[in-house]
């Protein structure tokens, strides 16, 4: 095998290559398809976030490996009105961005209402915090119009005030509901506090009534912010293309120049190369597809697999159904008819889903992927999370039932005719492919003429292909934004969830539950709710949950200061770490 060469460009140097990763540089090797995006308005993926966490920073931050304690960051105190609708923070004096600007009220006023403003749909700003800010959050830049006909410019503009003027270091957030969970929501990277001055400098919104509807749904990845960002964080941005990005220590960084100068995080497709470079010192820190592959790396000089029994899983991977497909020009569902393809709404049939749900071998995925170290999950939400129940019944491989949910399906067509289309997933992730395939081999067996191919795509073009609604059924991810159930049951399940606009999902049972649980506090209440759609989950069967493996990470054993926060996308900031001598 070829050995893996690393190169890359840092401001002042050009084509430095090097056989083992130098001392004074992280280098992670993570999945091909890199970041989406890097304007935290715009940005609602991992490989975007993993950037993101250290090149902004948000107001409050994650306390360690703690995923519901909160220290200060671009605040230093808040305190919060007796009704729930009124928080002020005070802002941290001597911040400088990257751009040497200095941050005040402006700053953060400036970014929470240009995320309000773009409301960009495949962005999290309208969907975490519309309904707080605005009142609703399930119209947003897809629909100009109605967004314009809905909210006002002086509505963004008294989201955020500054009561000791712009330039003060005081900001207060004015909500129209209240938001328990409103902490834990800052900390996500999509309120970073981005440099005003600089982008305004830079053609972005430049704030003003007169140019708010402008922006409204605008494109903003083709806008400066989308490759030029300009944060406050330990690290500034080098260079980004679809192989890698890179990062240099930012020496103006309020918190102190980090131990290392440099990260560089790229994108390999061959996990086989992956491995190797860790093996051999390339890289610091590998992401590997499944647990299976850690026999590879047992007992490799240099290298450390870390494992805790207390580290919780707050990501969940899913096969979903896409109940209303664009058929229109979509290779994907062959002819658009049973027998040679599938119509638009196969999968809003519930014995469709039900009778592929009965073809997936969740134990089989386990013993495959995780060496037998994972678990199956009774509803689509981390098993930590408030409201999950172990005993509810899981829908695994149960061919006899398969059949009789297919013979029952388009009041029998579907046995008699037979179907063909394409599942998909993105890149090399084995774990989704695995999923998909298990379930297509077993599908074939059941009827030959029951056909599902499998087929991936570089993750740009899978995102686009799902959101387009042109995919009949796929595997994807979410990470929590934060830990609370709601931020996995309504982004799944409900109609106006964030995976509603890639699936069409309509379940009027579990909506009418979601809805209840979105009107109430009380976590006792809440808790039992939730059990209920876990048990309408097995109903219904409108996703697959994906179950999921324990929790590892394989580095080399002298990175030192390593930690794993699973809501984080870094997993760790890179400032908190070091190499030892």
């Amino acid at each position: 095998m070829k050995k893996l060469v690393i190169f890359f460009t840092l401001a002042g140097l050009l084509g430095m290559v090097w056989a083992q990763a130098p001392r004074d540089t992280y280098v992670k090797q993570t999945l091909a398809g890199g970041p989406v995006s890097m304007d935290p308005a715009r940005a609602y993926d991992s490989a975007s976030g993993e950037i993101l966490e250290n090149i902004y920073e948000t107001l409050y931050t994650y306390d360690g490996e703690s995923i519901d304690t909160f220290k200060p960051a671009l605040a230093t105190s808040y305190s919060v009105s007796a009704d729930g609708k009124t928080y002020t923070f005070t802002l941290r004096d001597g911040v400088k961005f990257h751009s040497g600007n200095m941050m005040s009220c402006k700053d953060v006023e400036w970014s929470f209402e240009y995320g309000l403003t773009a409301a960009h749909p495949e962005g999290a700003v309208m969907y975490l915090m519309g309904d707080q800010f605005l009142g609703r959050h399930d119209i947003d830049g897809s629909d100009p119009e109605t967004y314009l006909n809905t909210f006002t410019y002086d509505m963004i503009a008294n989201a955020v005030t500054c009561p000791a003027g712009t330039e003060g270091m005081t900001v207060q957030l004015n909500l129209v509901n209240p938001k328990p969970a409103l902490i834990a929501i800052l900390a996500y990277t999509a309120f970073s506090v981005m440099d005003s001055d600089y982008a305004k400098a830079n053609g972005m919104w430049d704030g003003s009534a007169a140019t708010w509807a402008d922006w409204v749904g605008r494109d903003i990845t083709q806008e400066f912010l989308h490759n030029h960002p300009s944060g406050t964080g330990a690290y500034k941005l080098v260079e980004w293309t679809d192989q890698a990005t890179v990062l240099a220590a930012f020496d103006d960084y309020w918190g102190g120049s980090p131990a290392l100068k440099n990260a560089v995080f790229q994108y390999v497709e061959e996990q086989s190369s992956r491995i190797l470079a860790l093996q051999q010192g390339d890289a610091d820190h590998v992401i590997l597809n499944d647990r299976a592959s850690l026999v590879q790396l047992r007992g490799a000089p240099g290298v450390s697999i870390l494992e805790d029994p207390n580290w919780s899983t707050t990501s969940v991977t899913s096969v979903f159904f896409n109940f209303n497909i664009d058929t229109s020009n979509n290779e994907d569902v062959g002819s658009g008819e049973l027998g040679s393809g599938i119509p638009a709404d196969f999968f809003a049939d519930v014995n469709i889903r039900r009778g592929f749900s009965q073809l997936f071998d969740q134990q089989a995925f386990i013993d495959q992927l995780f060496e037998g170290q994972g678990l199956m999950l009774t509803v689509g939400m981390p098993s930590s999370f408030l409201g999950y129940d172990p005993n509810l019944p899981i829908r695994t491989l149960d061919l006899e039932a398969a059949e009789r949910y297919f013979r029952a399906a388009f009041d029998g067509a579907v046995w008699e005719k037979g179907f063909e289309f394409t599942a998909l997933y993105n890149g090399s992730n084995e774990t989704r492919k695995t999923a998909l395939e298990i379930i297509a081999e077993n599908l074939e067996f059941l009827n030959p003429k029951f056909k599902m191919n499998v087929r991936s795509l570089p993750w740009p073009d899978y995102l686009a292909r799902t959101g387009e609604r042109k995919a009949p059924m796929f595997a994807l991810g979410w990470g929590a934004d934060y830990a609370d159930p709601e931020n996995f049951i309504n982004t799944f399940y409900d109609d106006n969830g964030f995976y509603a606009a890639r699936t069409s999902i309509s379940v009027p049972e579990i909506q009418a539950l979601i809805d209840q649980a979105d009107a109430i506090a009380d976590p006792v209440a809440r808790a039992f709710i939730y059990k209920e759609i876990g048990g309408l989950h097995y109903e219904y069967a409108p996703i697959i949950a994906v179950p999921q493996s324990t929790p590892f990470m394989t580095v080399r054993s002298d990175l030192q200061g390593v930690y794993r926060n699973p809501m984080l996308s870094s997993t760790f900031f890179i400032k908190d770490i070091s190499k030892a001598n």
